[in-house]
This record gives C-alpha cells, sequence and structure tokens, in this order.
C-alpha cells in the first residue's frame, strides 16, 4: 500500500520492482493477492491500462497507511492486547486515528479482538499474506529422498492450520515401501513428535486456539490428552529433536525437527520420521543424526508457507 501511494499509476510488474528495490521479495501470486484484496476493499481502484492508484477508503493518504503500520509494530509488543485509548497514549496519536486503525485491521483480519466484547485487541498474524516457499518441490523432495536412502526410515513434513488441523506433505515410504506417517489423523498434533515440535513454537493464543478447535483425543494410554502435560513436553529449543514414544500409535515412535518458524500457525514446519518403538538406543542416536543433517539441508531451503500438495507417499 506504502508503495502504490508513493508511486501511483504503476502496473504489477512496475510495482513488483520497486518492492524488489526495497527488500522485499514476493512471488507474482502473492502480489497479485495483495492487490486483489486492497482493491476489493477500495484501497485501491486498477483503471483500464491495469494500473494502479489509492483508491476511495484511503480517505487519510499515506499518513493514514504509515500510522497503520506503526501500530501493527506496537501491537507485536502487546501479545495479550491493547484498548484502543491504551494504544493512543502509548503512540501518543488521538483515540479517533487508533480505533480507524484496529478497524483497518480488523478488515485485513490482522487484528482480533483478544475475547469477544473485552474491548482489547491483539495482532493476528495468522489473517498476514506471506509469499509462499520459494523452494521447488523437487528440491524439497530430493533431500527427503537422499534421508530416506541413508536412514532407511520414512519420512514427511508436517505443518498445522487452525482450520484443518495436522497437514502431511512430501512423504517418502521406507526402502521397503511403507510409511508410519501417510495416515496420520488431522487431529493427532497432539499425539506426534512432529505435531509436538509445531505446536511448540505456537504463541500461546495460536496454541490455545488450535487445541480448542481440534481436541486432545486419547489413541493410546500413552496419549497427552491435558493441555497442562502437554506444555512440559513442548521444548523451545532450536534444533531440539521431539520424540514421541507410543503416543499416537503403540508399536511406533516418531521423531521431528522444525525446519522452519515464522509468524503464522501454518509457517511452523517439521520434518519427522518414525521408527519402531523397540529401536535400540544406538540404532537411534543414529536415526537422530541423519535428521539433523536432512534438517539442516531443509532449514536453508525452506522459506516461507508450503505450496499445498498432494500428501500420497513417494
Amino acid at each position: 500500500m506504502q508503495t502504490v501511494l508513493a508511486n501511483p499509476g504503476r502496473t504489477t510488474k512496475q510495482l513488483r520492482r520497486l518492492l524488489t528495490e526495497g527488500g522485499d521479495v514476493m512471488s507474482d501470486q502473492t502480489l497479485r493477492t495483495h492487490l486483489d484484496v486492497l482493491t476489493e476493499g477500495g484501497w485501491l481502484i486498477r483503471d483500464v491500462f491495469r494500473q494502479y492508484n489509492p483508491g476511495p477508503t484511503v480517505a487519510g493518504g499515506e499518513p493514514l497507511v504509515r500510522g497503520f503500520q506503526t501500530v501493527l509494530d506496537h501491537l507485536r509488543k502487546a501479545p495479550h492486547g491493547l484498548t484502543p485509548t491504551e494504544l493512543a497514549d502509548e503512540l501518543n496519536i488521538n483515540l479517533y486515528s487508533a480505533k480507524s486503525a484496529i478497524g483497518i485491521g480488523i478488515e485485513f483480519n490482522v487484528i482480533t479482538e483478544t475475547a469477544a466484547g473485552s474491548g482489547r485487541f491483539r495482532l493476528d498474524s495468522d489473517g498476514m499474506l506471506l509469499p509462499v516457499c520459494t523452494a521447488s518441490d523437487s528440491e524439497i523432495d530430493a533431500v527427503l529422498a537422499a534421508f530416506v536412502a541413508s536412514s532407511g526410515r520414512d519420512a514427511g513434513l508436517f505443518t498445522l492450520s487452525q482450520e484443518e488441523g495436522l497437514v502431511i506433505s512430501h512423504v517418502h515410504q521406507d526402502p521397503d515401501g511403507s510409511s508410519r506417517l501417510a495416515d496420520t489423523s488431522p487431529k493427532a498434533a497432539h499425539a506426534t513428535a512432529g505435531g509436538q515440535a509445531a505446536l511448540a513454537w505456537l504463541d500461546e493464543v495460536q496454541r490455545t486456539r488450535y487445541l480448542r478447535t481440534h481436541g486432545m483425543e486419547q489413541y493410546t494410554p500413552k496419549t497427552i490428552t491435558s493441555m497442562t502435560e502437554l506444555e512440559s513436553v513442548l521444548v523451545r529449543e532450536p534444533a531440539h529433536i521431539y520424540a514421541s514414544a507410543g503416543q499416537y500409535r503403540e508399536c511406533c515412535t516418531c521423531l521431528a525437527i522444525l525446519v522452519h518458524n515464522g509468524a503464522r500457525t501454518d509457517e511452523r514446519i517439521a520434518l519427522t520420521t518414525s521408527t519402531h518403538i523397540d529401536t535400540p538406543v544406538p540404532d537411534m542416536r543414529i536415526l537422530e543424526a541423519h535428521l539433523y543433517r536432512a534438517a539442516t539441508a531443509l532449514s536453508n531451503l525452506i522459506d516461507g508457507p508450503l505450496r499445498r500438495t498432494d500428501p500420497s507417499p513417494q
């Protein structure tokens, strides 16, 4: 929005060049999505020459947009939310400007009330549009295939969706042609290492919302079914290997490492594998070493939310 205000009458291609020069790199599809949302809301107008100009909603012009960005930056530092009055006082702006900025954020799903009727508002990172991962599926699959070849175990990527639950992609079967990952329930994040790796790095609001939506079903006697107990295993340490032994399937231990982190729920992406629960400790240490090497390679590849792919095993 700031780029259009500063450079009216530019096409999508011209705007993309200006954004790139300013350090904002995003895919063509993500830029088009942003522009479509802004156009539908009246924030921009696209003329017959496919050039973008400020629309009727931007009554306050550039100062309003700059003020809105300042409000977003401030709300990032207030996870429990602020009232419009608190926001106005802390930023030294008038109450009308604070309320207007909050209204804009609600319209674009990046600001939400902390609880219905509370009058306090917080940043909702899940509403933000972000460029998808620039790595191709073939590049990601090459790393997973190499892991399977060296470790003799299956592999896949787990991420979370507030709407759909646990999402599995890029599943690779073990050398015998089997995988325990592909048919994992969308509601089993709390019972799997990949799900726990992603849950650990959600903020408190996101995690509470996710678990209340999808529940904590008991799959085996070892399944964690309370949020209090789950908190004890959600370790927030970079390169931490999460392990879930017999929590989803009694015969299985799954291991996982977070390979990408970000603000949105679906940006927490974990590499995961499975093995028999009776795997000897020395063999488990070897498997962890293979997993760590593959996770390092994926961390250098994955730079945004994954494109949705066919979860069927390869």
